[in-house]
């Protein structure tokens, strides 16, 4: 494989972004046609689905994967590339849902989406995804009990190893006065996520595993022991049936579709800053603010500032993303307020409204990995090794989930509440910062 680079087009079948100007080519893989049969159909090319076929294939399965338009395609390729523990849920939230002892497998758990990640990449080789180690969250706000709090229960509890970074080092580090003190995280990556897929792609096929591009599922038919699905000019019968659906799924994945709720967000990036790379940053590291609709940033391997923030469920596609997007980098940072956008793009996240991924049985040999919450890059990973546990080697993993089953959206109404919270948390933060 070798990069495409490209200035001013998109890659064909993806949207136009930093990843796929930045992307390891490859040809579109062919639609299904005709019939083929396998132990695992596996629907949805995201980072949970290509994991789950990833992982099942290791194990012996046979597998085909159907991706709708292309590998990745959606938030698996476009997110902000933050590679780190947890869930979208509070520990506090899972703790009180699944008890100590099940919170800290969970945490625990989403540290081995992490590893797994890693060493895919450097057990395979995988060009283009370039870890590199470090992410700083950062307050917005003077909070350094509560800062220091969060420190010491996440080390102490789940066996983390953040550093506290008080004000004078947090603004060394990052060169911004909106930022006051912050937590360093030796254990998280950022990474390029499209070039970890694509790859991780391609050794499932060298694998003996089948990978259909633009295959969209239009019906299933999972009342047998042997599930049946179709797209438009094909057939795919398997024993087990994986929906890894999420933000872009449709109607055609039934109860699991009316169960995650898409939630939009937006990304930019910059040209490349050069020099002055210097004016804003002194680390590597990825920054994340603590706030709910945070803004989320890092400097590429190729000198870029990426930049992620804000969330919607209502508004997917703002005609002023690129301006909304540039003044928030200059609020952070103007030292660089002449710096110019290079690309603009948004990506829909799968939620739950508990926001826990789903990994369940949804009927007999029936499966469900999505609602990966923004932290689809650890979850994503997680959840395919635990499913392919569960199906390879009778593995119970799974039950880790269990108290988190399927709810329903809200749809319409759903939407306006999750928009309602996210104001709300904002205007509180806001209040903070004055």
């Amino acid at each position: 494989m070798t990069q495409t680079n490209l200035p001013s087009e998109n890659v064909a079948g993806y949207i136009d972004s930093y990843y796929t100007r930045t992307s390891q080519a490859q040809p579109a893989r062919a639609p299904l046609k005709g019939l083929v049969e396998a132990d695992v159909c596996v629907v949805g090319g995201g980072i949970a689905g290509v994991s789950a076929a990833w992982e099942l294939a290791q194990r012996g399965k046979s597998v085909v994967l159907l991706e709708a338009k292309r590998i990745a395609w959606g938030a698996s390729g476009r997110n902000g590339g933050l590679l780190s523990s947890g869930f979208a849920a509070s520990t506090g939230s899972i703790r009180a849902r699944s008890g100590q002892k099940a919170a800290r497998a969970l945490h625990d758990l989403s540290h081995e989406g992490i590893r797994a990640v890693l060493d895919n990449t450097r057990n395979l080789a995988l060009p283009g995804v370039d870890p590199i180690a470090g992410v700083i969250l950062a307050s917005r706000h003077p909070d350094t009990e509560g800062l220091k709090a969060w420190q010491r229960e996440a080390n102490d509890v789940l066996g983390e190893n953040l550093d506290y970074l008080p004000p004078d080092k947090m603004r060394e580090l990052v060169k911004s006065e909106r930022y006051f003190d912050g937590m360093y995280d030796p254990d998280g990556y950022h990474i390029h996520p499209l070039n970890y897929c694509l790859g991780l792609a391609e050794n499932l096929v060298a694998s003996g595993g089948q990978v259909f591009e633009n295959s969209s599922m239009t019906a299933m038919n999972t009342s047998g022991t042997e599930k049946v699905v179709k797209t438009e000019n094909g057939t795919v019968k398997a024993r087990h049936l994986v929906l890894c659906g999420s933000g872009y799924g449709g109607h055609e994945f039934g109860r699991v579709h009316h169960a995650v709720l898409p939630i939009a967000t937006y990304v930019i990036s910059t040209r490349g800053l050069g020099d002055r790379i210097g004016d804003i940053m002194a680390t590597p590291a990825a920054v994340a603010d603590t706030r709910l609709s945070c803004d989320y940033f890092r400097v590429t391997p190729t000198g870029e500032l990426l930049w992620g923030g804000g969330m919607s469920a209502m508004a997917k596609e703002p005609e002023n993303l690129t301006e909304m997007m540039k003044a928030r980098v200059v609020e952070v940072f103007p030292q660089i307020a002449d710096v110019e956008v290079d690309v603009a793009w948004t990506g829909l996240m799968g939620y739950a409204r508990h926001k826990m991924p789903y990994l369940q049985e949804v009927q007999p040999e029936v499966w469900t990995a999505t609602a990966l919450g923004g932290h689809g890059l650890n979850t994503g990973p997680a959840l395919g090794k635990v499913l392919a546990e569960t199906i390879a080697e009778n593995g119970k993993r799974h039950e880790l989930f269990a108290p988190y089953g399927l709810r329903w959206n809200g749809s319409f109404a759903g939407a306006i509440v999750a928009d309602t919270i996210c104001a709300a948390s904002n205007f509180a933060h806001r209040r903070k910062e004055r």
